[in-house]
């Protein structure tokens, strides 16, 4: 009996030490795991942001275009000069067209004095009502002619419709124009407008009104514009419709300018996880998933559209994983880590 009792006390101090000492051992390993901060791994609508690129322009354009055919004398602007209202662009050859007018005013005068002799006639009712119709109607065509060909001299005269600057030249000094060649175009500095050609997919995703982001590299600025008017119908060619924007008063920012329109749009739902999450390491992009075990595993992932706080995973991860977001900086590969949502 005292044998039995004996081993029996062995036993029972064993399994004690034992115990003792895995639940030492456990007490370790949650002494010893990390702080961290983790989410799990979620589904979710993105937002796709497309660019479409667009020249500034003018509010107020026009193209100069001349009224008559003859050589171009002389140039008085060049690109960029600035016009008032009236200012000479160009002369054109006038010698055909003055030698018109001189004829012009030749015939007048001479209508003038029939028609005063057939006037003192009809009074002294020498000549019938009908010659003296005729007279007058002679006159007044006479007339007429001088002052249509007096017309067509003035436009041998380029002249500005408006203020502005002169943004193409498109003849130079003995170039021979004809009537609808476009000679110059003239902008006026402000207000201005943004320009772009846009898939007519968007067509219904845009409303006039709206306000839009426009980018404008070459002032590093980056502007809020409004919707002001787009075309309702699409090219059939290009399946495109113009949209013009306006665009606030902005130093630097001048016509002709290139800028890119920035349109933001629902997309697919995909994997998405904070930004805070991802692990730079050289080019590759990781993170550290929680397993079963509480351990942090380091794992690489593939990273698509980048928004504000969160990124897209196009592959690497599943949904409902977790990540950890925050005490990577502490963690290792198989680290024992312990932390909350």
């Amino acid at each position: 009996m005292k044998q039995i009792a004996f081993s029996f006390l062995i036993v029972v101090f064993i399994a004690t030490g034992c115990g003792n000492r895995q639940e030492h051992k456990i007490a370790e390993l949650e002494s010893s795991a990390k702080q961290v901060m983790f989410v799990n791994v979620e589904t979710a609508a993105g937002i796709v942001d497309d660019e479409y690129m667009g020249t500034v322009i003018s509010r107020n354009r026009a193209g100069i275009e001349s009224k008559l055919q003859a050589r171009v004398e002389r140039i008085n602007v060049a690109l960029g000069s600035r016009v008032n209202a009236g200012d000479p662009l160009a002369e054109l050859d006038i010698r055909e067209y003055r030698a018109r007018v001189d004829q012009a005013q030749a015939i007048f005068e001479q209508s003038a004095q029939d028609f005063g002799r057939f006037e003192a006639l009809f009074a002294q009712k020498a000549i019938t009502q009908q010659e003296f119709e005729a007279a007058k109607a002679r006159k007044s065509a006479a007339e007429a002619a001088l002052i249509e060909s007096q017309t067509y001299l003035s436009y041998a005269r380029i002249t500005a419709p408006f203020a502005g600057v002169i943004t193409e030249q498109m003849i130079e000094p003995g170039d021979f124009v004809v009537p609808g060649k476009a000679l110059f175009t003239l902008e006026k500095e402000r207000p201005l407008r943004f320009q772009v050609s846009l898939p007519e997919s968007k067509q219904g995703q845009i409303s006039v009104g709206d306000s839009v982001a426009i980018g404008i590299p070459s002032i590093g600025a980056k502007l809020k514009g409004r919707i002001e008017e787009f075309s309702p119908g699409t090219d059939p060619v290009s399946r495109t419709f113009i949209a013009k924007i306006g665009l606030p008063d902005f130093a630097g920012l001048h016509p002709g300018q290139f800028g890119r329109l920035h349109l933001s749009s629902p997309g697919d739902a995909t994997l998405q996880i904070p930004r805070s999450a991802l692990v730079k390491r050289g080019q590759l992009d990781l993170v550290y998933v929680i397993n079963q075990e509480n351990r942090a595993m380091l794992r690489l992932v593939r990273i698509g559209r980048e928004y504000p706080d969160r990124t897209e995973i196009l592959s690497g991860l599943s949904e409902n994983e977790r990540v950890v977001i925050s005490g990577q900086a502490n963690l290792s590969d198989g680290d024992s880590v312990a932390g909350q949502p």
